[in-house]
C-alpha cells in the first residue's frame, strides 16, 4: 500500500523501493510500469521503470504497457529490446521490430547514435527479420528516416552481401568520416569483388 501511496504522490524512488519488495504479490503492474515510463526524468533516465520490471518480472496484460516497456528498452539497450520483441506474438513482434529501428535511427542522442546504429546492424536477424528490416527501411514507413538506405547498405556489407549492397549505391551520401565516404567505400567493394561484379 505504501508503494502505491508514494506513486500517487509522484515519489517514484520511494514507490519503487516498496513495490519491488519480494514479499509482495505484484498488483496493477501494467499501470505502475506505464506511470514509471511516462514520468521518467527529462534526460530519459529509465532506471526506475526498468528496475521495477526486472525485479518484479510482472506479467503484463495490456498492449499499452508492453509497448511502454519496449519503448524504454529501445532507449536503453538495442539488443535487449530486440530480444524482447522476439518474445512477442507475430503482429506485435513486427510492430516492435519497426519501432526499434525507428527509435535507433531517429531518436538516439547524437553522442550515441553511431554506437546504437552499429549495434542494430549487427543483430542476428532471421531471414524473416532481414526481410522486415529491408522492407521497412527501403519501402515502408522507415524509408523517410535519415540514413535509412545507408543503414541497409552497411547491413548488407556487414553480412557479406557485397553485390546486393552495390545496388543501393545511388541515393546514399554523406560527409567523409576519418577520410572515408560512400564513394570510397563503394569503390573498395567493387575493387574487392573484381570481375565478379556486374556494373
Amino acid at each position: 500500500m505504501k508503494g502505491l501511496w508514494h506513486l500517487d504522490r509522484q515519489e517514484f524512488l520511494d514507490a519503487v523501493q516498496y513495490l519491488t519488495n519480494p514479499t509482495l504479490i505484484p498488483t496493477f503492474p501494467d499501470e505502475i510500469l506505464e506511470i514509471l515510463v511516462r514520468h521518467a526524468s527529462p534526460q530519459n533516465d529509465l532506471t526506475l521503470p526498468l528496475s521495477y520490471y526486472h525485479t518484479v518480472l510482472p506479467s503484463l496484460s495490456t498492449q499499452s504497457s508492453v509497448e511502454h516497456l519496449h519503448s524504454a528498452l529501445c532507449r536503453t539497450s538495442v539488443t535487449e529490446a530486440f530480444y524482447f520483441s522476439r518474445s512477442q506474438p507475430e503482429p506485435t513482434r513486427l510492430h516492435m521490430f519497426e519501432m526499434l529501428i525507428s527509435l535507433v535511427l531517429h531518436n538516439s542522442p547524437v553522442d550515441t547514435i553511431a554506437d546504437r546504429s552499429v549495434e542494430l546492424v549487427n543483430l542476428p536477424f532471421t531471414e524473416e527479420e532481414e526481410r522486415w528490416f529491408e522492407e521497412y527501411l527501403l519501402n515502408g514507413e522507415g524509408r523517410g528516416l535519415k540514413k535509412a538506405r545507408d543503414t541497409v547498405m552497411i547491413r548488407r556489407i556487414g553480412t557479406g552481401r557485397f553485390e546486393e549492397s552495390l545496388a543501393l549505391r545511388k541515393g546514399v551520401s554523406g560527409r567523409a568520416v576519418n577520410g572515408l565516404d560512400w564513394s570510397s567505400l563503394v569503390g573498395a567493394v567493387q575493387d574487392g569483388l573484381g570481375p565478379r561484379v556486374e556494373v
